[in-house]
Formats: C-alpha cells, sequence, structure tokens
C-alpha cells in the first residue's frame, strides 16, 4: 500500500493529542501552552527523521532519484554524467604560397564574436583549394555549433600572405553542448541533460555488461557528448564484424540534420576499439549515420498551425526510432503520428512520392524531414 508523507502539522497534531492524553486532567502537571511548545519541538524532530528516510527511499530508485543520487550511481557503475563539450571541426584556410604557418593558439571569430582556437601548428600547401585545419571552440556549448561555409576571420588580423576569410570546411563545427545542472546546491554544466543521464544509467542497470553485446557497445559509445543514439549491427560487413553507427539527435540545433561530426566519431571509436574493451574476436567500425531527406505528403485534420507543429514534433521523434536497412511505410507512420500528435484525424499519403522508402543500410541512412506538403483530411 502506498505511504504518503505526512505534514509538519499532522506531526504536531499527533504530539499535542499524545501529550494531552498523557499530561491532561484534573492534576495536570504541565500547562497547555508548555505542551504545544514540547509537541512541536517533537513533531520538528520526527519531521526532519521522515524527510530524510524519504530522501533515502527516493533514491534507492534511478527511476525517482534526484540528481545527486544519480551522480552517486554514476559513480558506482563507473558511468559519470557527459562533461561539457566544445565545437570542433575543420577550417579551410589559403595562403599565397606553401611554408606558410597557422600557429597553435591562433583565433578565429565569427560575426557574433564566437571564437575559435587552432589546435595545433598547421603548414599551408598553398593553392586555390586551401588546407584544412583543425579548430577548436573556445567556449563550451551550442553557440559553437556553426554549418559549413560560414565565414571566419582572424581575430588578430591574418598572417602575412594568409586570405584574411577562412570558411568552415565538410560538416561544419559540431559536438558543442553544455546544460546547466544544480548539484549539492552548486551549479555545474554537463553535456546532456539530467533526464537524458538517467536514461543512461536505467539503461546500464538493466542491460549489465556481458563481453562485447549490443548494449556494451551502445554504453560504450552514448557516453561521449555529441552521441544520443548507437545503432549496433551485428556481423556486418561480415562475420564477426561489428558497425557501430551514431546519431545526433539535438533539437536546440538549427536543422533536420543527425549526423555526427567527424571528431566525435574518431573520439568514440578510439574508446570502443581500444584493447581494455573490444573483444578480442571483433572487427570493429564506428561510422557517422547519413541524412536521408524525406518529403512527405501528410493529410491532417484540423489542418491548422497548432496541429501542423504537433505532427511535425511526432513525426521527428518517430523517424528518430528507425535504423538504417529499416522501410519507412506509410501505414505505420500514420498511426504512430496519430497516437503522439493531438490530429483528430490524420494520414500519410505519401513518402517521397511512394508509399514507403528504403534506408539503405550501406551507407547508413537515418531518415529527416524534408518538406511537408499539409493536406485536409477529407480534400
Amino acid at each position: 500500500m502506498a505511504f504518503s508523507t505526512p505534514s509538519l502539522n499532522d506531526f504536531v497534531r499527533t504530539a499535542e493529542n499524545g501529550l494531552a492524553s498523557a499530561f491532561y486532567g484534573e492534576g495536570s502537571v504541565l500547562r497547555k501552552g508548555v505542551l504545544k511548545v514540547l509537541a512541536r519541538v517533537f513533531a520538528g524532530v520526527a519531521f526532519m527523521l521522515v524527510l530524510l528516510l524519504r530522501s533515502m527511499w527516493r533514491n534507492l530508485f534511478l527511476t525517482s532519484s534526484d540528481v545527486e543520487g544519480l551522480v552517486n550511481a554514476g559513480t558506482d557503475f563507473s558511468l559519470p554524467n557527459k562533461p561539457e563539450s566544445y565545437a570542433r571541426g575543420k577550417v579551410i584556410v589559403k595562403a599565397d604560397s606553401a611554408s606558410t604557418t597557422i600557429p597553435q593558439g591562433t583565433v578565429l571569430t565569427t560575426e557574433d564574436g564566437v571564437e575559435f582556437e587552432a589546435v595545433s601548428d598547421t603548414v599551408l600547401a598553398g593553392g586555390s583549394e586551401g588546407t584544412p585545419v583543425s579548430f577548436l571552440a573556445v567556449g563550451s556549448g551550442e553557440s559553437g555549433n556553426i554549418p559549413e561555409g560560414t565565414v571566419l576571420e582572424f581575430r588578430d588580423g591574418s598572417p602575412d600572405g594568409v586570405d584574411s576569410e577562412p570558411v568552415v570546411g565538410d560538416g561544419g563545427f559540431f559536438g558543442g553542448m553544455s546544460y546547466e545542472v544544480v548539484v549539492n546546491g552548486g551549479v555545474e554544466r554537463w553535456g546532456e541533460t539530467v533526464e537524458n543521464y538517467r536514461s543512461r544509467l536505467l539503461e546500464y542497470r538493466r542491460n549489465q555488461p556481458c563481453g562485447g553485446c549490443v548494449s556494451d557497445y551502445k554504453s560504450w559509445a552514448e557516453r561521449f557528448a555529441g552521441v544520443s543514439r548507437c545503432i549496433v549491427n551485428q556481423n556486418y560487413p561480415h562475420a564477426g564484424g561489428v558497425r557501430c553507427v551514431l546519431c545526433h539527435f539535438d533539437d536546440q540545433l538549427v536543422g533536420e540534420s543527425v549526423e555526427v561530426g567527424e571528431a566525435v566519431v574518431q573520439d568514440v571509436e578510439d574508446y570502443v576499439t581500444s584493447d581494455e574493451r573490444r573483444p578480442v574476436t571483433a572487427a570493429v567500425t564506428v561510422v557517422s549515420c547519413k541524412d536521408k531527406e524525406l518529403d512527405f505528403a501528410i493529410c491532417i485534420e484540423p489542418n491548422n498551425n497548432n496541429v501542423r507543429a504537433s505532427v511535425r514534433s511526432a513525426l521527428k521523434n518517430v523517424l528518430r526510432s528507425y535504423s538504417p536497412g529499416d522501410t519507412v511505410r506509410t501505414e505505420a507512420l500514420s498511426v504512430k503520428l496519430l497516437e503522439s500528435s493531438n490530429a483528430e484525424k490524420l494520414a500519410v499519403f505519401a513518402i517521397s512520392g511512394g508509399q514507403y522508402a528504403v534506408l539503405d543500410m550501406d551507407d547508413a541512412e537515418m531518415p529527416i524531414i524534408g518538406e511537408i506538403d499539409w493536406r485536409d483530411y477529407n480534400a
């Protein structure tokens, strides 16, 4: 049977009634006012003990644990929260001639003042195509996630013979994550939300390490900021092979892409394939998923902006549940969207002009939203 925590006033009344029955009467030993004071003292002590017991009880279970309890559980499992992370990427720098060097610590900025620092000394090759140079955001968080093609400028002036407007290379800057979390009264910066951390701990508890099973690879990969989901393909592309397909879901980012940056992929690959973890007989590869843009024709009732927003949000979440090699079908999608949106009636009429779309296994395709043609349900 469920137990509800009594309030402080409940404890006070219980103590008063107990003291009154013991000391009131014709030959009362204590005054009524004194008994009320004693009742509040006893009730306060009992109430604090009950609150402590309630906190201990809640923290026994990951589903109800507070942040401090999650951190303690993560320490026991050697599964800490993801630290805040800094966006990384390549910048294409052009020079008039070869041998020009971009020193480590060189700072580039965006128009909004976001700064990026060169990771190491890089000698430019010259030529019209330029040289890719690795840069790291100076500050953590999503502000450093900028798309490819963004024009940057040197904060302290460009070196002699170097183009003053370098451009962000393929894939853009990726991987910056930062969330404020209050732990033991202090503010910490995490690379994931509290609920995401809770989900990872629950996944670990429900799927204990088994020497290289699917859940092991998922746990190894999803501990990195910038990795929301790891899809494990067993015996792929050959017997004894394992492929980890990484996806990144972040509603704070502009655009629909779920691809993971090269730097994060390399970090995950180094971690997963280390001799301390990888089973000795497994040939492991780690890749990012590849966006496959799908266009949709969706009939809804009522056909208004509120319902459209609800259906679009539901569609984004449903598409994230697919994996490379799956087939996205109109019938199944219609049922899922109707269940998870506020549309009264809904039918997916077409997917990219057909009744289904196949996600290529070899290319590790994941579906993302392209154009949506909204239609009246009864039209």
